[in-house]
């Protein structure tokens, strides 16, 4: 069994956590103005992230549960070596149901859901529970961040479900206190971030479901996620709910909850479940084709940048999302069956990948220039490790200063990007950050830093250029025929009905003391 070995590193915001103790571990209990415990169900799928989730756990083990009475659903994606090995924090009580295969986000929830609601386990002995918590397995939660969602729920009955700050675990950064819906183009951002007035709740569209709690009785009116995978199904189930039960939805900042940012990783095969279901929600606000059109072009861009940096695969798998998104085709694919065409290789064989390139070049009569973005002189989270390798590497940064707020900045990076892919790059190797216009064409070679390590691309011209062609026609294509295919909602399960498992069939909760 896995040891509980110290946090990694500290986490900023969780420092204050009380020592894991017997006593301090778990303390269930009647408030002293209640009647009696508020139960809870905790509900965590978990696909191989053994670390994240003995991390988790912990800290679920510290909560301060005054008047809460709480249980764990951890649900086993059909991860490679089976979750219920990990040794449990003494006192918490937590149950591991395993799925046969890897359901994604969305299937691992509604197995967790069912498990919990159908009466099995934990339900099955000690009744249904008043909240069902919604836990992402990567995600850290502050010591009072359960007992200010469950504040929220007991004071204002016609809240629905309530959501965690989110913070960035490396810098304490709100990032997203709920998140809303934009009405021009049906994209999802935060509704809330940044240094906010804790005592203040915030309005949104939808939660994340990082840390969520959710009322029993919203499951049961409203159904469960619907079977999409991942990505957009917590912000569906939210509008779907809304409309069937008239609850609201608030984010609660004084409830604080650690997790990456959606934009701190590099994104591979998400790109496909990101375009195909982004969509449902829409329809269900009744948001009309030329929004869905629009919300669809926004995905065309992305894929040309992708054909621009040399990765016609990943701009394959944005237009395969758009093209089974109006087709109202929802596959049970997993990650693994969409290809990629995406090899990382580790920060600490920066220079060696940039000696092996140049030396390619200067054996081709080539000068063997090397050119580094100026971007990548600012600190950016998560490129810690690759900073440190860059000092290694003799090179000169570009005489002009990034001064883009941000790296899609502005027309002028557009037509210079369009400029060096016509008349070819001045470089032989390239290490640049994202597919956006001002990374275009900088190099013969590219090597492409994103937080999960580099990825080295040889560019041929005439290949890019065709390739970002017939994605733009493509993408055009669909986005024009996703406006015109009407609504297609997403249907959502039905939450299963109440029926106790017998004591003997009840499956005992894994705790190790």
């Amino acid at each position: 069994m896995d040891n509980l070995a110290p946090d990694p590193k500290p986490v900023v915001g969780l420092e204050a956590l009380t020592p894991l103790s017997a006593d301090s571990a778990r303390r269930n209990g009647t408030h002293p103005h209640t009647s009696r415990p508020v139960t809870v169900a905790a509900v965590i799928p978990c696909f191989n992230r053994r670390d994240d989730l003995t991390l988790l756990l912990r800290d679920v083990a510290r909560l301060d549960l005054r008047g809460i009475d709480l249980w764990c659903v951890v649900v086993d994606n059909a991860s490679t070596e089976p979750l219920s090995t990990i040794r449990v924090p003494p006192g918490l009580r937590v149950e591991f149901v395993r799925s046969p295969r890897n359901t994604g986000g969305s299937g691992g929830f509604n197995l967790g859901m069912s498990h919990v609601l159908s009466g099995a386990g934990e339900s099955g002995r000690y009744g249904q529970p008043d909240y069902v918590w919604w836990l992402d397995s990567d995600a850290r939660v502050g010591r009072s961040c359960l007992r200010e969602l469950v504040r929220v729920l007991k004071r204002r009955p016609r809240v629905g479900a309530v959501g965690s700050g989110l913070r960035d675990i490396d810098t304490g950064h709100t990032w997203e206190v709920g998140g809303r819906i934009s009405r021009v183009h049906g994209g999802v951002m935060p509704a809330a971030g940044g240094d906010l007035d804790k005592r203040l709740l915030c309005r949104c569209d939808y939660l994340a479901a990082c840390s969520a709690l959710v009322r029993r009785s919203a499951i049961e009116r409203t159904g469960l996620f619907p079977d999409n995978f991942i990505y957009y199904d917590d912000v569906d189930w939210c509008i779907q709910m809304t409309r069937a039960t008239g609850y609201t939805v608030l984010g609660a900042p004084k409830s604080r909850a650690f997790h990456p940012p959606g934009n701190r990783r590099y994104v591979t095969w998400a790109r496909y479940y990101i375009a195909r279901n982004a969509f449902s929600h829409m329809d269900v606000m009744g948001m009309g084709g030329y929004r869905r059109f629009r919300r669809a072009w926004r995905e065309v861009p992305r894929a040309i940048g992708q054909a621009m940096m040399g990765a016609p695969e990943l701009a394959a798998l944005h237009l395969r999302g758009l093209r089974d998104a109006r087709d109202r085709r929802f596959p049970a694919l997993e990650p693994r069956e969409l290809p990629t065409g995406i090899t990382m290789i580790p920060f600490a064989k920066l220079r060696e990948t940039i000696d092996a390139e140049l030396g390619a070049w200067r054996a081709n009569g080539r000068p063997g220039t090397l050119y580094v973005h100026p971007a990548l002189r600012y600190p950016i989270p998560g490129l810690d490790g690759f900073r440190q390798e860059l000092k290694k590497v003799q090179f000169a940064w570009p005489r002009r200063r990034w001064r883009a707020s941000h790296e899609g900045a502005g027309l002028r990076d557009l037509l210079l990007g369009v400029w060096r892919t016509l008349v070819g790059p001045s470089a032989d190797v390239a290490i640049t950050t994202t597919g956006w216009p001002t990374n275009w064409s900088r190099g013969r070679t590219v090597i492409k830093v994103t937080t999960d390590g580099l990825i080295v691309k040889r560019l041929e011209r005439p290949r890019v250029v065709r390739d970002a062609l017939r994605t733009f026609a493509r993408g055009l294509t669909l986005s024009v025929q996703l406006g015109l295919r009407g609504p297609h909602i997403m249907p959502l399960p039905p939450a299963p009905r109440y029926v106790p498992a017998p004591t003997h069939e009840a499956e005992p909760a894994h705790a190790v003391s």
